[in-house]
């Protein structure tokens, strides 16, 4: 992690280096909830500069400009920890899920350090 928030997790440590995967993986998945509603979902890398937030019913309402946060039930992330801020919100009746896309608060092309949490 970063002071402004989760950067990925360590998947591989070798002698005089780490691989991680991004949070902006597409193989990633980080569960999540919205700082102030609580509502619950998973954050997933899409290989872009942003994320997505799925897993989330069209009921609940989530409105942009709102914090992400990490909620600790994966247990691979402590809860409370920043991931981003919601930029946009499409509800499709269609769909029973909401199409919800982050912009990490992380700024990656600036990353020169990480501060590693242990269990």
């Amino acid at each position: 992690m970063v002071s402004e928030g989760i950067v990925g997790q360590v998947i591989e440590v070798a002698g005089n280096f780490s691989r991680i995967l991004l949070i902006t993986d597409r193989n990633s998945a980080v569960d999540a909830l919205v700082q102030s509603s609580r509502v619950r979902g998973i954050v997933k890398g899409n290989d872009a500069d942003n994320c997505s937030f799925v897993y989330t019913l069209r009921k609940d309402e989530v409105k942009e400009g709102e914090p992400i946060v990490t909620s600790g039930l994966d247990q691979v992330f402590p809860k409370g920890l920043m991931i981003g801020r919601v930029l946009k919100v499409t509800k499709d009746q269609s769909h029973l899920f909401q199409d919800i896309t982050i912009e990490t608060s992380v700024d990656f092309e600036k990353i020169e350090e990480v501060l590693v949490l242990k269990k």
